[in-house]
């Protein structure tokens, strides 16, 4: 069982992201969530209307959350192992990795709320519901950025990853710090490295295991 389990880790970080995505679609979908500057009558008919999907694609969002979470310890291992001495950066880059996944297991809890009291939800508190759901967001990239100079840099100093992911980490947290275009970085950029980070992880995983 143990060694299905660290068979199978490495892939932890696609399950985040294809959970992530579904949930997206049932909320972007089905549910056609607003943007943040909506009136509050366009918030209010969101969490009205679209209970069932709300609900649903908060759920996906919550289960990808928690195999990042999951992930996240195997990505530890991998950079304490290469950093040594005091694992200051491999600290940071956990701990900033931990700030993330909170982020975004409370950014869809917000949606729920909303969802769960929509019989009693007012105009003004449903815009106020999604105010806190893009708020979550930004938080998310700021400690996602965090996580990725962190890893980033234990990379090209120690070479926990190949040196390329350790650019392509300190590009993609430059660009989850720049506000206008942050929210891309963190949709798009950041699941398609975890994907990297995945594969990277799964073959190393699989040279140790032959023979």
């Amino acid at each position: 069982m143990r060694a299905l389990e660290e068979r199978l880790a490495p892939l932890d970080g696609i399950f985040a992201v294809v959970f992530w995505v579904a949930g997206v679609i049932v909320l972007q979908g089905p549910a056609h969530q607003p943007p943040i500057d909506s009136s509050p009558a366009r918030a209010l008919e969101f969490f009205k209307d679209h209970q069932g999907a709300i609900l649903l694609g908060t759920f996906l969002v919550l289960v990808g959350s928690l195999f990042f979470l999951w992930f996240l310890g195997l990505v530890r291992v991998r950079l304490v192992e290469a950093e040594g001495g005091n694992h200051r950066l491999s600290s940071i880059a956990f701990a900033g990795g931990i700030a993330t996944a909170v982020s975004l297991l409370l950014m869809p809890a917000v949606h729920a709320a909303g969802a769960f009291n929509n019989d009693r939800l007012s105009a003004d508190a449903a815009q106020v519901y999604l105010g806190i759901n893009f708020t979550f967001l930004y938080a998310a990239e700021f400690s996602a950025a965090v996580f990725l100079l962190a890893t980033g840099l234990v990379s090209l100093s120690r070479g926990a990853f190949p040196a390329w992911l350790g650019w392509a980490s300190l590009v993609l947290m430059l660009w989850l710090l720049i506000p206008p275009i942050g929210w891309a970085g963190l949709l798009y950029g950041f699941p398609a490295w975890l994907i990297v980070v995945s594969v990277v992880l799964w073959r190393g995983s699989a040279v140790m295991r032959s023979p």
